[in-house]
Formats: C-alpha cells, structure tokens, sequence
C-alpha cells in the first residue's frame, strides 16, 4: 500500500478585482479531501512587472476580507462565522511550514512578505491537525452540491485576476503481486 497526497488542479478562474464578491465552485467528490488551495495572479503586471514574465514564488493578495465556506449545502463548522484575514497565515503555516519552524518565522516567508507578494489561501479540511494522519479529510460525495466558497474582498481598480483553484486529497494505492491491484481516491 502507498499512501500519497493527490493534487489536481480544479481550474482557473479569471474575475474582476472590482467585484467586492467571489463565488466558486468546487464540485469533484472525494473520499478524503485534504484542502483546498487558491493562488491568484495579476496577468496584466505579473509579480515582477511584465518584462520580467511570471515569477512563481510571487502571488498576488485580493484583499479578502471574509471568506464563507459551505460543504455539500451545510456551512463549515470550523468557521462558522466566516474565515477572517488573520486566519489566513495560521491556515498556510499550519499546512506548508516544516515542523521545525512552526512558531518561528520562515526562512524564506515571514507574514508581511506572505500578505504582500506571497499570498496563497489555503482551506484545510482535515478533520485532525496531525499532517502524518491520512485520511482525515473531509469525505464530499454530493457533486452537485460540493464545496462552495463565497469570498468577499476590497474592491479595486478594476482589471482582470486569475485564479487558480487546487484540490489536494488523499489517495491510496494499492500493490500486491507486482501489480497495482486498485486505487482508492
């Protein structure tokens, strides 16, 4: 048995940095659906300026300011009242940091750096805050309803952001005989 952490790329999404509100769809059903993870991008300045090209360590903050997660028509319990923007960087650490750098900074990203030119929303679904536990996810089987995301943010001036919605969930592979005998998702 291999267990691993499957990432898949939903879709990209393209909005207006005008509108004060956000709604997407994740409809794929799971049996253990680790997170979700969004990264919005400027094409019109890139992270470095448009001469420079996409730099993919810089990613652009839309300025949310709450954020209403509902699964399969039922709001999430774990932010009952809405995800707020200091949630955000607890959200991303908890998840990406290395085990021995929790509670310090980063060494690459402190939370200015992160808010400013490296932001990334980061959903954990998990109903454990062990990241060695696989499983845990949120099992979403109802692809009518799945997971829906209302975010609502600043307005700005107004221009296209792109943004990229990835579904991280954990799969298992099965192996016997020198042969893979099935795969769980």
């Amino acid at each position: 048995m291999v267990l691993y952490t499957r990432i898949l790329r939903h879709r990209k999404l393209a909005f207006n940095k005008r509108d004060v509100t956000w709604n997407i769809k994740v409809n794929t059903p799971t049996r253990s659906l680790k997170g979700i993870l969004l990264l919005f991008e400027d094409p019109a300045v890139g992270a470095m300026g448009p001469e420079f090209g996409r730099n993919s360590e810089f990613y652009y903050n839309p300025l949310i300011t709450k954020l209403q997660v509902t699964v399969e028509g039922i709001p999430n319990p774990a932010y009952a009242k809405g995800m707020l923007p200091y949630h955000h960087w607890d959200e991303i650490v908890k998840e990406f940091a290395r085990e021995d750098f929790k509670g310090a900074e980063l060494s690459s990203t402190d939370i200015s750096t992160y808010f400013r030119s490296r932001y990334a929303l980061w959903l954990d679904f998990r109903s454990s805050d062990d990241r060695k536990l696989h499983g845990s996810g949120r099992r979403v089987e109802n692809a009518s309803e799945g997971v829906t995301l209302q975010l609502d943010k600043n307005a700005q001036t107004a221009g296209q952001l792109n943004c990229y919605v990835y579904l991280l969930m954990h799969a298992q592979l099965n192996i016997g005989d020198d042969r893979l005998i099935s795969s769980v998702l």
